[in-house]
């Protein structure tokens, strides 16, 4: 236990289990402390967003460039 307050804890409670510094999923290379349950819960966000997000050229198949008028990626022309 780092002695830190998780980085989710807003005073209501929620936290469960060890709060440790934790893998820093946003590449910023700095980790911040999280306690077991908010860290299973930034991960599953993060899996989340990366599914519906993917860092690809080609769009996932929800993609509609009708709905907004939107590109994927800058090279695809305007619909």
């Amino acid at each position: 236990m780092s002695g830190e307050a998780c980085l989710d804890d807003r005073g209501e409670n929620t936290c469960r289990g060890a709060v440790e510094y934790r893998f820093p999923m946003s590449g910023t290379g700095r980790s911040f402390p999280r306690c077991d349950k908010h860290f299973d819960a930034a991960l599953a966000s993060y899996e989340r967003i990366n599914n519906d997000y993917p860092d690809s050229d080609v769009p996932p198949a929800w993609f509609d460039p009708m709905a907004a008028g939107e590109r994927w990626n800058e090279d695809d022309p305007w619909p």
